[in-house]
């Protein structure tokens, strides 16, 4: 499965260790697409405070200084992608809401994936990316790559893909081709049900032979199985953690609920509380075009 247009990937980063990790991924798939790369930083509404301009704490500046401050920043962004990562990237400041400011440029440039780090829940709380990781996710029409943990290595060895037995699209499992042709990865595809039923079981296998079918007409290596649990998501993560994968891909955006602000139990599980990457796809109606029974989660 080759990439037909050239990808373009968007990083939203702060500054912080976890975004720098995303940063790090993301050049590596921008490396191994040959997609193109854009930085975001976006600025909290209208008080600013920046490291380029240390006299300045939590300031009220006027139009023209938040054009100076934005340009400052702009330049030293690029500086430090030249020199930690040899490349010369578009960069874009923007000052509003962070998730919101992040999936109106993508939206409105077509970019095709965004890499974002998330440091994942704590109770009722979420840390500063992490909660914005999960709003994204769960509002973006397009593929969220959220990056959480450091890996001694870059790129993805083995891909999760999990699978239930509702009807969505197979873009993900498009998606994980694609990333497992440029990585060399080995594909972990795992069935999970929460039922026993026979004739069930016996469907859910139809459905995973035609998308090993896929997986085998692209010639990448794959194991597959089906496994019983009560709570989905938790056996999604073991399994994850058991095959020692680095990548979990998961259908996200259908699940959605509460005018797209929380995400299902499913993702919102996997997505703060995974020890490993995960790349969330919303699901879309109008790509639904396989004669097989659909793709889920």
């Amino acid at each position: 499965m080759k990439n037909e247009k050239q990808m373009k990937i968007l990083v939203p980063i702060d500054f912080s260790e976890i975004s720098d990790l995303a940063l790090s991924e993301a050049v590596v798939l921008m490396k191994s697409l040959d997609a193109k790369l854009t930085i975001m930083h976006v600025l909290k509404s209208h008080i600013l405070e920046f490291a380029v301009f240390p006299e300045v704490h939590t300031t009220e500046l006027s139009l023209d200084d938040q054009e100076v401050v934005k340009e400052n920043m702009k330049n030293e962004i690029l500086e430090k992608a030249k020199l930690n990562y040899g490349i010369i990237p578009d960069v874009y400041i923007a000052i509003g809401n962070i998730a919101r400011e992040i999936i109106d440029y993508t939206s409105r440039k077509k970019y095709d994936l965004i890499v974002m780090g998330t440091h994942g829940a704590s109770g009722y709380k979420e840390l500063f990316i992490g909660s914005n990781a999960q709003h994204v996710v769960a509002e973006s029409e397009i593929p969220v790559l959220t990056i959480n943990k450091k890996k001694n290595y870059t790129g993805f060895m083995n891909i999760l893909i999990p699978i239930d037995n509702s009807t969505h699209s197979r873009e993900k499992v498009n998606m994980a081709l694609l990333i497992a042709e440029s990585f060399n990865s080995q594909i972990h595809l795992v069935g999970l049900t929460d039922t026993k039923d026979e004739l069930e079981l016996d469907k859910f296998n139809i459905k995973l032979e035609s998308i090993e079918n896929v997986i085998e007409a692209d010639g990448l290596t794959y194991d597959s199985e089906i496994v019983y649990g009560n709570n989905l998501a938790k056996t999604a993560l073991h399994l994850a953690e058991e095959k020692h994968c680095d990548l979990i891909i998961i259908n996200s955006g259908h699940e959605s609920r509460m005018n797209n602000y929380l995400l299902n139990t499913f993702s919102h599980q996997i997505v703060n509380h995974a020890n490993v990457s995960v790349l969330s796809i919303k699901h879309k109606e109008s790509h639904f075009s396989i004669e097989t029974p659909g793709y889920g989660i």
